[in-house]
């Protein structure tokens, strides 16, 4: 439910009715702190409170006339698990007649048929307490001829006409106090007649036209709040949390709700377990600021299995860095659970840069703020097949670091990696590389003789170029490819393009 957008023509009759709002496809699954689920339905994750923290969590629509045409065996097998139909509606004209929904009885009988769970919704323009308990009669009268087993609510919004607020409670300017007692008296009425009453309203509504936190103690709330996490402090059950959804068996848009509950569904007695599905590994993820929502695939028996058909699945810990999990919770022609888990890491380091002496190398980079500090690994040969740990930045804020008492013009190859403790456990970036040798500055140099200039300081294999005798170069230092093999590290400039690449250390080079 949203507000109503009534059009002129239907102003004209007032009896106008609400537009419908609908709900989405539920994922059930034993929820934790910070968790979350992505909506097959809108396709956007959403972050449940931590309140909630341990139970059970269903995706369901509520209808009106305004989806005229549902098949309710397709929407069954989308994964929806419950549905509220909107009962009837007060025109919101001086008169205030009662009318009902058109499309009622067949919506209840479809959704009852296909195994749904139902309740009912009544969009309500009391400006009183005794309109409010006509309203709620209305509702029994109506609910007695259906197994109706979820709550039967009081549509609370204000009725909207080409953009300017209107209708019977808006122009009667209710107090906060009085809106709030036609609530009760519509939830006492439903309660005395053997139904679980409830209310339904936006956040901003909840706190400003009645006492949304009042009612919370006494009766269950279902709470509008089009956003991916609310930050509604009150109590609710049932979070209405798009109107934009899409599932399949209703054409248009459909509104979607979450249902938080210990009650427990009943599953299809034929349905397989999903605990032995094999999912596909989640490679490390880089830490982002943003919920991180890896989507493995999942096989059972060689099938491969549907998401959001077959399973859905629910994050937790997947904002920072540290172990991530994701929970595959089975639907459908599949039951129970199993939980897999990813790694977010730090951001790679960047901007890492060097400055030369003859016998020390002043290395420098940029900040990461998530990490706790940095190691710096080191190889002095190219054909070295591993860097060693030279040392260890530890908390703070130095991002810069000498390393001293080194040969003299030689290359050395550097690692620099950012690292975050977790729990007692360092998760680590991946690495940034930088070679750098002690020659503070290049040389220019004359070739010897006639060489090729090769690609790999191995010297052997393709070469980029052929340089002649007595041609300038950029000497850059000594490339030590074992401690035993030495070549030459240049840059050769040749009708406009400069290449970098090594020569053997026989080519003598006069500076």
């Amino acid at each position: 439910m949203r507000k109503k957008f009534i059009s002129i023509f239907l102003s004209a009759i007032l009896t106008a009715s609400c537009l419908f709002t609908g709900a989405q496809p539920a994922e059930a699954g034993t929820q934790k702190k910070n968790a979350q689920s992505t909506s097959p339905y809108t396709d956007i994750t959403y972050t449940h409170a931590d309140v909630f923290d341990g139970l059970n969590i269903y995706n369901g629509i509520d209808v009106s006339k305004y989806n005229k045409t549902v098949d309710w065996e397709k929407v069954k097998a989308a994964g929806i698990e419950f549905v509220f139909v909107r009962v009837g509606y007060r025109g919101y004209g001086i008169s205030g007649t009662l009318a009902a929904d058109v499309c009622f009885e067949s919506h209840v009988t479809g959704a009852l048929a296909a195994g749904l769970k139902v309740g009912l919704y009544y969009y309500t323009e009391a400006i009183n307490t005794e309109e409010a308990i006509e309203e709620a009669q209305y509702c029994i009268e109506k609910a007695k001829d259906y197994n109706i087993t979820l709550p039967i609510v009081y549509d609370y919004e204000t009725t909207t006409v080409n953009g300017t607020k209107t209708g019977r409670k808006y122009n009667a300017k209710l107090s906060k106090a009085a809106a709030t007692k036609n609530c009760q008296a519509f939830c006492d009425t439903i309660q005395n007649a053997g139904y679980t009453p409830m209310i339904y309203a936006n956040k901003y509504d909840l706190s400003t036209l009645i006492d949304g936190a009042a009612l919370g103690q006494s009766y269950k709330i279902w709470l509008a709040n089009y956003t991916s996490k609310t930050t509604y402090t009150g109590a609710y059950e049932f979070w209405q949390y798009s109107e934009k959804g899409s599932v399949d068996g209703i054409s248009g848009n459909v509104d979607c709700n979450y249902w938080y509950t210990d009650e427990t569904l009943s599953e299809n007695p034929d349905a397989v377990s999903i605990s032995t599905a094999k999912a596909a590994s989640v490679p490390a993820a880089v830490y982002t600021g943003k919920n991180i929502t890896p989507a493995p695939k999942l096989t059972l028996n060689g099938k491969e299995l549907i998401s959001g058909t077959d399973y859905t699945l629910s994050y937790s810990n997947n904002l920072n860095i540290g172990t991530a999990s994701i929970k595959i919770t089975g639907k459908g022609n599949y039951k129970g659970s199993k939980s897999i888990s990813f790694k977010i890491l730090p951001k790679k380091v960047t901007s890492f840069k060097k400055k030369s002496a003859s016998k020390s190398i002043k290395l420098t980079w940029a900040a990461n703020p998530q990490a706790d500090g940095y190691q710096i690994w080191r190889k002095s040969t190219y054909n070295e097949e591993t860097h060693a740990k030279v040392k260890t930045i530890k908390p703070g804020s130095k991002t810069t670091w000498t390393n001293t008492k080194l040969e003299n013009d030689r290359e050395y190859y550097y690692a620099i990696r950012a690292y975050k403790k977790v729990d007692n456990k360092n998760y680590f970036s991946s690495y940034t590389y930088l070679t750098a040798s002690t020659l503070p500055g290049s040389k220019k140099a004359i070739i010897g003789k006639k060489t090729k200039l090769y690609t790999n300081p191995s010297v052997k294999g393709e070469s980029l170029a052929t340089i002649p005798k007595s041609t300038k170069v950029t000497y850059l230092g000594r490339t030590y490819v074992t401690d035993e093999n030495i070549v030459h590290h240049i840059k050769y400039t040749v009708d406009g393009h400069t290449y970098s690449g090594y020569i053997p250390s026989t080519i003598k080079l006069t500076f």
